[in-house]
């Protein structure tokens, strides 16, 4: 191991990982192109040509993030069969009285209506559920064992709305996995790998984010058997999760280059910028310089959590 990239990357066991994620990057890319041309095209009718180049990258600051990594806060103006509806189960949360609490007791019955274990009473003592009102804390969501075998916790600043709700099971699949390997020695408690924790939480979160689950929740009254209603809730997931690719792999591939070496220190900004064009053909919103730290304004940087878990 030559430096923290490589330190990084060790537990992924290939002597190619980053060849490896090239790899499956070049398999998503087309669809990523595909889905950048349909925005931008919709962008620039929004806002002008003048505003809007046709073969330019996108100025980051007209996606709806500040770090331009989900376009769903822009899914009215692009969205592609507009006056259809959407999936949205906040107003019937709200409607129904939803707490945090309650969907933390949702994401456990949902484990172990799979014949997965509850969580017990403890968890729900100790865990941050929501935003304490005497003090300030870092709302990250995260997971923790305490490596006793019996106490675990989430720090999750719940919402009341769709987005928390999925959160909260995404959260809580980390917790299952704490839950399944608590009887085995400390050293086998880990993933097989950094990712896989993340990819067992994403595809629970994927699971009860479907319009039958929801159903089954009594947070939608039926579904809609209409290919537009399809395609919308489709695209919908494509501008959030699909749009966050390249911009979690340019910013990994950066602090690679940085821990490397291949990063000049006197161009990091630059450095950041031309990997953002190169994967995510975005731009920034205005000219930026060496006097700018733009990768360091995410958390993910200051806190050393890579993204391509």
């Amino acid at each position: 191991v030559t430096d923290g990239g490589e330190y990084w990357y060790l537990a992924y066991e290939s002597n190619n990982f980053r060849q490896d994620v090239d790899n499956v990057w070049e398999q998503i890319r087309p669809l990523y192109e595909s889905l950048h041309a349909y925005v931008r095209r919709r962008l620039r009718e929004y806002y002008g040509p003048e505003r809007v180049n046709r073969i330019a990258p996108i100025p980051s600051h007209i996606l709806g993030n500040m770090f331009g990594q989900s376009w769903s806060n822009i899914l009215d103006i692009v969205i592609p069969y507009p006056g259809k509806k959407l999936i949205d189960v906040t107003p019937r949360m709200l409607e129904q009285g939803y707490t945090p609490q309650l969907m933390f007791q949702l994401a456990e019955e949902f484990f172990t209506s799979i014949n997965m274990s509850a969580v017990g009473p403890e968890f729900y003592q100790n865990s941050l559920i929501e935003q304490p009102l005497n003090r300030r804390v870092l709302c990250e969501p995260s997971a923790w064992d305490f490596c006793n075998r019996h106490d675990f916790r989430v720090k999750l600043c719940t919402d009341i709305n769709q987005k928390s709700l999925i959160s909260v099971h995404h959260e809580m699949a980390h917790i299952q996995y704490f839950l399944q390997y608590r009887h085995l020695p400390k050293v086998f408690r880990n993933g097989a790998n950094p990712a896989f924790h993340q990819a067992v939480g994403d595809a629970i979160g994927l699971s009860v984010s479907t319009p039958r689950h929801f159903q089954t929740l009594g947070l939608l009254q039926r579904s809609v058997d209409e290919s537009s209603y399809d395609i919308n809730y489709l695209f919908t997931m494509a501008i959030d999760k699909v749009a966050f690719m390249p911009y979690a792999l340019a910013l990994d591939n950066w602090r690679y280059d940085v821990f490397s070496g291949r990063a000049n220190k006197h161009m990091m900004n630059c450095h950041y910028w031309n990997l953002r064009e190169k994967y995510g053909g975005i731009k920034p919103p205005v000219l930026r310089s060496e006097k700018d730290f733009d990768p360091g304004a995410k958390y993910h940087v200051p806190a050393n959590i890579p993204y391509i878990k």
